[in-house]
């Protein structure tokens, strides 16, 4: 068997030992992949930069030669059979969901950041062991064999799995569908924990219902609570990790609310990327980019259900729903990148830019897009009498119980199949997934169906409305409408030196001073009236036959 033992001599260093052991059958090179990103987050991370100090013994405790032969692969070449063990140390140093950190109360890693892949040797049975005494409570989404001891299936499933050791922690459990879910807490609660179970089951409950069955045995929600502010959240095959912070703020309901949202968000996935995978990602190969055009499924279809099925279950309230589907809507109505790259377009070029804002206006978010073309997918579904949770069924009793990934085409069809108005549904298509078509001129529409107003609206802000120019509260300029008249004269990072602005007459021109990368320049731009930037507000006023079996 192969194996990984984690230790940590000196947790404030924040690094962490390993030592990877396996037997070695004949004197072929071996080559050992570390990976370059990890399942959830398409973009490179290059664990490696991570690593040092590393070394590989023979049984005798003898030298075997090695070299790095890529930027995160070394090849080894034993001169005898038997075991050898590579010792290396990884620093832990970045708290997030899919991280990895050491200090004084904790160890904890996603272990797709520092094992790892023997190649050719992928599908044998893998080994994790943590030799961390002091921290006593032990965890892993792993399947456990001891205390302190785990086994993976084969790479795969190590690399979409997490790790934690800590000195203490917050344990609860709940039972649905006879699956045991338990809920791990490192941090400070401030929150009844019998109202959150009580909570988590209702929307886990329905989830299960809705796709028929439950892909796991087991699941683990680990929640690291921070006493500073953080929010994320990272699937995993058996479990999620989710970050979140201040933990103090979680007695507030507006927080609880956020937190129940990414749980949500987290456990579909459970069902919809860990189990109904496109092909291109069915077996990860972690040592490069795999392209994918589905990001609408991934993560657009997760988002809208996740919040959905807070709604369906009764957690979120409607009021409490469609201010959360606010967020999205005002996110997505904030750029014009729908104009440069589709949600295709958007979702190979992931592996570029897609977790940062890039350049302006050039793409758009998978998850705020995807999750507004998945509404408006369902809203077209239920017309008909279907529904996108019934594709979603589909999906997972074609691909996803099976495991065999499906094509963008294959969810396509799907859809189209589940209707009587497959020229509707093709048109939306064309329009709005392959196309580059104004979504927010046909929304409001969508939202009419399930007796839902969405109302446009200016802030006094009338530098952002009137004249395209989005500035931070010190007279940056952050983002300029690339329609207003002010995107011809001012830049991205003019400094407004005359900051605040007085809003001038209607016939007065503008005059602004500002500071360009150390010039200084007056500009004059005339006040002409715009419309840019609206806010959105989304108000219930009827209930509909359509809404009645949307929230059902």
């Amino acid at each position: 068997m192969i194996h990984h033992q984690i230790s940590c001599s000196n947790p404030t260093s924040q690094f962490i030992q390993i030592r990877l052991s396996l037997e070695v059958w004949d004197q072929n090179p071996i080559s050992l992949q570390l990976p370059a990103w990890r399942a959830g987050r398409y973009q490179l991370a290059n664990y490696a930069q991570n690593i040092r100090r590393l070394r590989v013994l023979d049984g005798l405790k003898k030298d075997v030669k090695f070299e790095k032969t890529t930027k995160d692969c070394w090849t080894i070449y034993p001169e005898n059979t038997g075991q050898i063990q590579v010792d290396y140390e990884y620093w832990a140093g970045r708290m997030d969901a899919g991280g990895a950190w050491a200090d004084d109360e904790q160890i904890y890693a996603n272990l797709v950041n520092c094992c790892f892949e023997v190649l050719e040797r992928s599908g044998e049975e893998i080994g994790i062991s943590l030799d961390l005494p002091d921290y006593p409570v032990q965890i892993s989404t792993l399947t456990a064999v001891s205390d302190s001891n785990w086994r993976a299936e084969n790479f795969q499933i190590l690399a979409d799995s997490t790790a934690l050791a800590a000195k203490s922690l917050t344990h609860c459990e709940y039972k649905t569908a006879d699956v045991l879910f338990h809920i791990w807490i490192h941090g400070e609660v401030h929150f009844d924990k019998t109202l959150l179970l009580d909570r988590f089951s209702a929307f886990t409950e329905k989830l299960i219902v809705d796709f028929g069955a439950f892909p796991e045995l087991e699941y683990h929600f680990i929640f690291q609570l921070l006493p500073y502010p953080h929010y994320h959240g990272v699937e995993h095959r058996r479990g999620t990790v989710i970050t979140f912070g201040p933990a103090e703020s979680l007695k507030e309901s507006t927080q609880m609310e956020e937190l129940l949202g990414v749980s949500c968000h987290e456990l579909y996935h459970a069902w919809n990327v860990c189990r109904i995978r496109p092909k291109e990602l069915l077996q990860y190969d972690f040592s490069k980019e795999s392209y994918t055009r589905t990001g609408l499924v991934l993560e657009g279809v997760t988002t809208y259900m996740g919040d959905l099925y807070l709604l369906k279950s009764g957690v979120y309230t409607l009021e409490t729903y469609l201010k959360h589907f606010e967020k999205i809507v005002n996110r997505e109505a904030s750029s014009s990148g729908w104009k440069s790259n589709n949600i295709l377009e958007s979702s190979f070029d992931l592996w570029l830019d897609g977790y940062v804002p890039g350049i302006p206006d050039r793409k758009v978010n998978i998850y705020s897009r995807g999750a507004l073309l998945a509404f408006c997918l369902d809203i077209l579904l239920l017309e008909d009498g279907r529904s996108l949770a019934e594709v979603m069924r589909k999906m997972w009793d074609k691909f996803g119980r099976p495991f065999i990934g499906y094509g963008f085409q294959d969810f396509e069809e799907l859809i189209f199949s589940s209707s009587h108005k497959q020229m509707h549904l093709r048109d939306f298509f064309q329009e709005f997934v392959y196309g580059y078509g104004d979504l927010f001129a046909k929304l409001p529409s969508f939202f009419e169906e399930v007796g839902i107003t969405m109302m446009e609206r200016l802030s006094e802000d009338w530098l952002l409305h009137q004249m395209g120019i989005r500035t931070n509260a010190d007279g940056t300029v952050l983002q300029l409408h690339p329609e207003a008249s002010a995107s011809f004269r001012l830049m991205k990072n003019d400094k407004i030196l005359n900051w605040p602005l007085e809003k001038p007459d209607s016939d007065t021109p503008l005059k602004i001073q500002v500071d360009r990368y150390g010039r200084r320049l007056e500009l004059v731009l005339s006040l002409k009236v715009g419309r840019y930037y609206p806010y959105y507000s989304l108000q219930f006023y009827q209930e509909t036959e359509i809404f009645q079996k949307w929230k059902a």
